[in-house]
């Protein structure tokens, strides 16, 4: 089935220009072309009204892509957003997280991070969060986009690990648990895909982290991974490993290359 869909201004990827009065041309949820609004209407007259969606005054464009989401957490939003990374993390949204992440809480929040996202012009993100199964679920339902990933983090929760486990041994179970579900629950789903997650070099450890680029060697997966995102974090890890950085850590393992998904940064130099 072919639908029109006209507009007013029409902005495409490539080439990197404006174009006026023209229609993208979709066949079968694909697109086909893109043409002259003119040309459109003589070669496709037979498309019926129903079909065809005109923009008068709109521009058309590609959904923005949200590159870094928790997307649950938009029911956790504000809490204790004053303060610095780590003292956030563990005194405030890990314990608010033990206390109320279940898979309801996951496809609930995900189903309001996708409304606010798709409201925005976000037709693509890329999640890291508990439960994706229930991430992929409201993904699927709603029609977004979705990369999805199959989160890694040494201790236990809600969704996966023990606390009679160590950090790599956790890292392993959340690994081995993510891979199910993408064999279980993401292959009918054409529009999720996913990613291993390893939180950070700090919640992983080297050997955790290890096992997580082993992982997406074997199935052909990127990585997501929050890297460099404080100070403190950077300088704790320095301290712990002989004067080295997280990121230079991570390049000698062999993680850093075009297939890794590296967020915040917000502490790097030149060298």
């Amino acid at each position: 089935a072919i639908k029109l869909l006209f507009a007013k201004y029409v902005v495409p990827v490539a080439p990197q220009t404006v174009l006026e009065d023209h229609c993208i041309v979709v066949e079968n949820d694909k697109i086909k072309e893109i043409i002259p609004a003119a040309d459109a209407k003589s070669k496709y007259a037979s498309v019926p009204e129903s079909d065809q969606w005109h923009g008068k005054d709109h521009v058309l464009m590609p959904g923005f892509v949200n590159c870094h989401t928790h997307s649950a957490m938009s029911l956790l939003r504000g809490i204790a957003d004053d303060l610095s990374l780590m003292p956030w993390l563990q005194n405030h949204i890990w314990p608010a997280e033990g206390k109320f992440v279940s898979p309801e809480f996951v496809y609930d929040g995900t189903k309001l991070a996708i409304a606010e996202m798709i409201q925005s012009g976000i037709t693509c993100y890329n999640d890291m969060y508990f439960f994706p199964d229930e991430i992929a679920k409201a993904s699927h339902e709603t029609g977004i986009r979705a990369v999805i990933g199959l989160i890694a983090i040494g201790f236990p929760s809600a969704y996966c690990g023990a606390p009679d486990k160590s950090q790599e041994e956790n890292i392993k179970l959340y690994i081995e648990k993510g891979l199910q579900i993408k064999q279980e629950v993401f292959k009918d789903k054409p529009l999720v895909h996913s990613v291993i997650a390893p939180h950070a070099p700090y919640s992983c450890g080297i050997a955790g982290l290890q096992h997580c680029q082993d992982a997406a060697d074997k199935h052909g997966l990127r990585l997501h991974v929050h890297l460099h995102e404080s100070a403190s974090e950077v300088s704790d890890w320095k301290s712990a490993n002989g004067g080295e950085s997280p990121i230079a850590t991570m390049d000698r393992v062999g993680m850093l290359k075009e297939s890794l998904i590296a967020v915040h940064m917000t502490q790097l130099t030149d060298a």
